[in-house]
Formats: structure tokens, C-alpha cells, sequence
């Protein structure tokens, strides 16, 4: 259950999301009380003919009015993996342990269907992964030439995985490529390519530093911001993504632990973009979270935001946010 109180103007009241902050609007406050983040999931494994066979299927209720949502729905059989689940272009390992379900601004945390094989290479530690994946492509059609945009290919990626005892780390890399069609005439595509470097590493028994750093032209729908934007009336162009992230985690005691994140992102806008879109934004969470008993969970977190404009102006927001978790055994 989620406790939340907005002390600026903000859209999106159910989760932090910093593109949302509105620009030059009245003041306002906003208390939000929710459940949304429950989630359900089925988990089940077994042997079949020596090869380690899984099933996995979760959902929440982030869906509308409400309803249950499928977050993850994959199978998998040895090195090969079908289905719903974070794209292989993410690393759940460097994802910031905040209280809000959105979390910071550079983290990719999309789940789409893909499918994906891993090999170790070499030795255990070293893990490469490829996948084909379910293509998302949002583009800002140029002005007065109506149209859709196209997925001719899917989204192709790769990833590096380096896992030790004391820290994990990778390096991630997509291909991509994406379209326009104007009404009645044919489809213009260009190719947008991505690359992530994630990192988490334990500087303790009870504590962790993550990192992230991600560049790229055209996936700024990893990251919920358009891929291309029109560059003449005419034309558009693949938007050039930049963001990254720093983030520890630590233990004060067996019962109480905290989180601190800091991240940004920048798009590399087109001419003709109009000035209210988004140029770049910010996020700040630090909480504290406290576990008096077994499986129960009582957070506090405070998030501040801020979003630029394309016309460089600029809005800010701060939010409390409260949390009960309840674990089931």
C-alpha cells in the first residue's frame, strides 16, 4: 500500500515520473493513497530429459481502472528463454531499490517479448546473451503530414555479463530499426542503435554502490520519451538519448536499511519539436525502510524531480512517499 503526498504540481500520481512535471502551472498539492503495486506471480521449475525447464508468470494492477496487469510471462529450457520478461537490454542488478514504482530517469525497466539465448563464455562468470525482442517505436510526426509510425524489424540485442562475488556488471547493445509512413505513401525506416553500461558492486557486507551510464540515437522509448522527432516539415530525425545514474544502498541494522539515487537524462532535440516537449530531466529518491517483523515492510522515501523543456523552461517537484509491504511465505 502506497501513501503519497505531491507538495508541487505533478500529473502522474501513482508513480514518480518527471515528464509529468508540468512547466509554469498554478500551485498545487496532491494525496494519493493506492494499492497498484501488489503484484501476484507462479513460479514453477523441473527436469525434463536433464534439461532445467521454467515457467514464470506475474502480474500487478497497474492496468486500467485498476485492473491486473502482465508484467512477466516467459518459459524457459536450458539456454533459451521465450516470452514476456525485462528486455535484455536492462540489468536488474543496477536497478534502484526506491520505494516509487517508477524509479530513476535513466533506467531502462521495459518488459516486452523477446526471445533470448545465453552461453557462458569461457567460464562461468562470463555470460553473453542475444535476443530478438518486440519493437516500440514513437515518433513525432512532422507538422501537418499526418501518418504511423512502423516496426519493419525487430529490436536485436546484446549483452556482456560479467558476475562476481563482489559486484556484477555489464555491457549492453541494441539495434534497432524504425519508421514513418504518411498517409497513402510508403515507409521511410532508419536505423537507431543503443548501449548500456551497468554496474553493481558490494564495497561491503552491508552495503552496495550501482551506476549506470546509457547513450544512443532512437530509444528514447526505452525510457518512455519519442525516438524521432521532425527535423523539417518534410523529415524527421532519430533522436540522440543520453542519461545516467549513481545510486548506494546500505544497512544500518538488521531491521533498517536505506537507499540514495541520483540520475538524469537529456534528449538531443529535433528543430521543429514543439517547446513543451521534454528536453531533459532529473531524479532524486532517498528512503528508509524499516522491517520490524518477518515479512513486513514500513518505508518512507522523499523524491524530487525536475523537467526542461524544449524551450528551456523549467518545472520542479517534491513527493513523500509511504509504503506497507507484506510479503507472502
Amino acid at each position: 500500500a502506497d501513501f503519497i503526498h505531491d507538495f508541487d504540481p505533478i500529473d502522474s500520481t501513482d508513480i514518480f515520473d518527471t515528464t509529468t512535471i508540468p512547466v509554469g502551472a498554478p500551485d498545487r498539492t496532491n494525496t494519493r493513497f493506492h494499492a497498484r503495486q501488489t503484484r501476484l506471480s507462479f513460479d514453477t521449475r523441473w527436469a525434463s530429459y536433464e534439461y532445467p525447464v521454467r515457467m514464470f508468470v506475474e502480474g500487478d494492477f497497474f492496468g486500467s481502472s485498476d485492473g491486473f496487469r502482465l508484467r512477466h510471462a516467459f518459459g524457459e529450457v536450458g539456454s533459451l528463454l521465450v516470452g514476456q520478461t525485462w528486455t535484455t537490454f536492462t540489468d536488474i542488478a543496477a536497478f534502484p531499490a526506491t520505494l516509487d514504482f517508477e524509479g530513476s530517469v535513466s533506467s531502462v525497466n521495459r518488459r516486452q517479448a523477446l526471445i533470448r539465448w545465453t552461453q557462458q563464455l569461457f567460464h562461468e562468470d562470463l555470460t553473453l546473451a542475444v535476443a530478438a525482442e518486440n519493437p516500440q517505436f514513437d515518433i513525432v510526426p512532422p507538422p501537418g503530414i499526418p501518418g504511423e509510425s512502423r516496426t519493419p524489424s525487430p529490436d536485436f540485442v546484446a549483452r556482456l555479463r560479467i558476475s562476481k562475488p563482489w559486484g556484477q556488471y555489464q555491457i549492453a547493445s541494441l539495434y534497432r530499426r524504425g519508421g514513418f509512413q504518411p498517409t497513402g505513401r510508403d515507409v521511410v525506416t532508419g536505423s537507431a542503435w543503443g548501449i548500456n553500461f551497468t554496474g553493481a558492486t558490494l564495497v561491503s557486507d552491508k552495503s552496495k554502490f550501482y551506476h549506470q551510464l546509457i547513450i544512443g540515437d532512437g530509444i528514447g522509448s526505452y525510457r518512455g520519451l519519442p525516438d524521432a522527432a521532425p527535423e523539417s516539415e518534410t523529415t524527421d530525425k532519430l533522436l540522440g538519448f543520453a542519461g545516467w545514474m549513481i545510486g548506494y544502498t546500505w544497512e544500518w541494522t538488521d531491521t533498517l536499511d536505506s537507499n540514495l539515487t541520483y540520475a538524469e537524462n537529456a534528449l538531443d532535440n529535433a528543430m521543429l519539436q514543439p517547446d513543451t516537449d521534454v528536453r531533459g530531466t532529473t531524479y532524486l529518491a532517498a528512503n528508509v525502510i524499516w522491517n520490524p517483523i518477518d515479512r513486513v515492510n514500513l518505508g518512507i522515501e522523499y523524491l524530487y524531480g525536475t523537467l526542461e523543456n524544449v524551450g528551456r523552461e523549467t518545472g520542479d517537484a517534491h513527493r513523500i512517499q509511504t509504503a506497507f509491504i507484506f510479503d507472502l511465505p
